[in-house]
């Protein structure tokens, strides 16, 4: 029996960086090399006829504490001088830099749409230190908002927010504190609050990684590590850290991991965007929403399942739609088998389905065509 669940764990010990959304496992845009802005500036194509490509310029983008994001604008060609309505993208969790939302860009830029894409904070051209704190990232949003209401050349009442996998988390949360952004899209965007979403995260990759998925067995080490990471979060002294990290060891070890195995998984767990949970508020930030909400999930997505969370917030919004795109994983790429991030290298565009675009471009064409986003269909 021990010898099975030593061949079980042989390796998947890393999966469980899969089991903290949004904080340490939906990065797989930081593990896909993003399409250069020179792909984007290509001509995109509507009805057979070619559609100039945006006109990219550099933006600087001062935030909070003395961090400025190095930025591009994609501005619209073709339609006249504007103001364009905006869409701000939202990259995921992982050192992230611009180029990660190519094919969504191309296709608004077609309907007269600019859109925005930044280094992340500590990455890229952007300077500070890189951190996953849904608190600063929301305050870089928001920075990057405010920003591009200062341009004459951007319609600022018609701003949308585009996040993907833990971006879908900052867009609902920079929305919520600013009455002005017109709309909201989450792309596999992480639904819940505090720790107990993390707790349903680690809970569940662990009911797949031991032997029969015995809920007597991954119960307890699920609670052992959760209780750490909320001592963690109390600031607690570190003769209690020391004893709680002893027994959740204890706990994975007695759910069938090897004892070193237990303690390299645990090491994953125990860490700053972890105990940076108990500050996620997604579940209720899209609850809070009375705008225009999109949020899409694809069947194949071993990362993230919270389309029933996303249903259940968005329930008393009546413009907000849930949408499945079947056969699509994490990244949302045509051709994925098995819907695990290790595909993501070998398809194709990130982000780049065209069912995707099309969903997500028509929405926001019709949404933004006007702020009171007449026209849009109730949650499904």
């Amino acid at each position: 029996m021990m010898k099975a669940m030593t061949n079980a764990f042989r390796g998947p010990p890393i999966r469980l960086l899969a089991v903290l959304p949004p904080l340490l496992a939906t990065g797989i845009a930081g593990r896909v090399e993003a399409q250069s802005q020179a792909e984007v500036g290509k001509p995109s194509s509507r009805l057979g006829l070619a559609v100039p490509g945006p006109i990219a310029t550099d933006v600087r983008i001062s935030s909070e504490p003395d961090v400025v994001l190095a930025g591009t604008l994609y501005l619209p060609a073709g339609h006249g001088k504007g103001p364009y309505p905006l869409a701000v993208m939202i990259q995921g969790n992982g050192p992230n830099k611009r180029g990660g939302f190519s094919e969504l860009i191309k296709r608004l830029s077609a309907d007269g749409i600019a859109a925005l894409e930044y280094d992340k904070r500590g990455v890229g051209q952007s300077t500070g230190i890189y951190e996953e704190d849904p608190e600063r990232l929301t305050a870089d949003a928001a920075a990057a908002v405010a920003a591009m209401r200062h341009r004459s050349d951007i319609a600022g009442s018609r701003i949308a927010l585009v996040g993907h996998s833990g971006g879908g988390v900052i867009a609902p949360a920079a929305a919520t504190a600013d009455p002005d952004i017109a709309a909201v899209v989450t792309l596999a965007g992480n639904v819940g609050d505090g720790l107990p979403y993390v707790r349903k995260g680690l809970y569940r990759q662990m009911m797949k990684m031991v032997v029969g998925g015995r809920d007597t067995l991954v119960g307890p080490a699920t609670d052992a590590a959760m209780t750490l990471l909320q001592a963690r979060v109390d600031s607690r002294d570190a003769a209690t850290i020391s004893r709680l990290r002893a027994n959740a060891v204890d706990r994975f070890e007695a759910a069938g991991f090897p004892r070193p195995q237990a303690e390299q998984a645990l090491a994953m767990i125990d860490v700053p965007e972890a105990w940076k949970g108990s500050k996620l508020r997604s579940a209720s930030d899209l609850k809070a929403l009375h705008i225009p909400v999109l949020a899409i999930y694809g069947t194949k997505d071993t990362v993230v399942d919270d389309a029933p969370a996303a249903r259940a917030a968005l329930a008393s919004n009546p413009r907000a739609r849930v949408v499945m795109l079947d056969g699509l994983g994490h990244s949302f790429q045509e051709g994925a088998v098995t819907g695990a991030p290790d595909e993501a290298s070998k398809l194709g565009p990130y982000l780049g389905s065209p069912r995707l675009v099309e969903i997500v471009g028509d929405w926001l064409r019709d949404t933004l065509s006007s702020k009171s986003g007449r026209g849009i269909r109730q949650v499904r």
